[in-house]
């Protein structure tokens, strides 16, 4: 059950839009190909514009749906429908090619999760991702005759905020080969087939002096102006925004801007609403205390919601970092 923070919030359209538009950015080809660089051990040693030249096509943003059951209508190469609740999707779905005849292919799915615990492990979720993506390929890149052709996949997941214990930090999880009695040749190629990595930012916390941790975070900056965060990527990474991405990128804070501005006043005019009505039975002065209280309460609920450190919270409300945590731990998880 939604409390009426995470109601005011959840479903909002602009939310939506927010959420979109922070895959439109992410899903462009200068960024993917340095994520890859730093995470994909097959491409570490390309450069840059080698692995863009190797992304095929056009990136896929909310189109690959993940069915929730067992149950399902087979449609599309794009389309598998669960029969009893509907579709999840991915967020970005792309592949790259690292040969001329095709054979070395590797299939990717980026998520964008605002919610480091969103009351699972990411980690499980992104080993269900590479099941379904590796089951789809029946038919598709191999057949039941042929089960080497199977293609590896890789589910990499970039969480926003976690919790200051973790911070910054990269995750890879793979499969591997275990001798309980030796004997059986290790061809790693053999069971090499899916990769989940998990990307955590904090951008109030050490970056740990982390090339692509720190990409990242201005990326999704939310102290940054939009002209800062241009000019930054451009300089520090060779970003070039002089072919869309620029506007992109401005459509993005700009969003953000219009829904943080929306979510404090919608915050502080709920909570002062409260504070006075209740302040007519329990005298004016104690009322409005308590709802200018709860008001800031409401805007750091929030600012938290819309994926804020602490740092921006502090700046925003005048709370301690001690009151930030404990509504951390009282807003539920919301649906991603």
């Amino acid at each position: 059950m939604q409390t009426s923070i995470a109601a005011s919030i959840a479903d909002a359209p602009q939310r939506r839009q927010l959420d979109h538009q922070c895959k439109v950015v992410l899903s462009h080809k200068a960024i993917l190909a340095r994520i890859l660089k730093h995470t994909v051990s097959e491409v570490a040693g390309m450069d840059t514009e080698e692995i863009i030249a190797a992304i095929e096509g056009e990136p896929l943003l909310e189109e690959t749906p993940v069915p929730d059951t067992s149950e399902k209508i087979a449609g599309s190469n794009t389309e598998s429908v669960s029969l009893s609740e509907g579709s999840i999707y991915y967020d970005v779905r792309f592949y790259i090619v690292l040969d001329e005849e095709g054979r070395m292919k590797i299939l990717f799915d980026m998520e964008a999760q605002k919610d480091y615990y969103p009351g699972y492990k990411i980690v499980t979720r992104g080993i269900v991702y590479c099941a379904r993506m590796i089951s789809a390929q029946i038919g598709q890149e191999f057949d039941l005759e042929h089960y080497d052709d199977l293609k590896k996949v890789y589910s990499i997941w970039i969480c926003f905020n976690p919790p200051a214990y973790i911070g910054n930090a990269i995750s890879r999880y793979t499969m591997g080969k275990e001798d309980l009695l030796p004997g059986i040749p290790d061809e790693k190629r053999a069971y090499d087939k899916l990769e989940i990595v998990q990307i955590c930012l904090r951008e109030d916390l050490d970056q740990k002096d982390d090339e692509l941790i720190r990409m990242l975070n201005i990326l999704f900056s939310s102290r940054k102006s939009k002209e800062e965060i241009k000019r930054e990527l451009e300089e520090d990474y060779g970003i070039t925004m002089d072919d869309g991405y620029g506007r992109e990128i401005d459509t993005m804070c700009n969003l953000s801007y219009m829904f943080e501005e929306r979510g404090m006043k919608r915050g502080m005019e709920r909570g002062m609403k409260t504070g006075m009505e209740r302040g007519m039975k329990t005298g004016l002065e104690r009322g409005m205390k308590t709802g200018l209280e709860r008001g800031i309460a409401e805007v750091a609920g929030n600012l938290i919601l819309m994926g804020k450190d602490n740092a921006f919270i502090r700046k925003a409300t005048a709370l301690s970092e001690e009151a930030i945590e404990r509504l951390r731990e009282q807003v539920p998880a919301g649906q991603k």
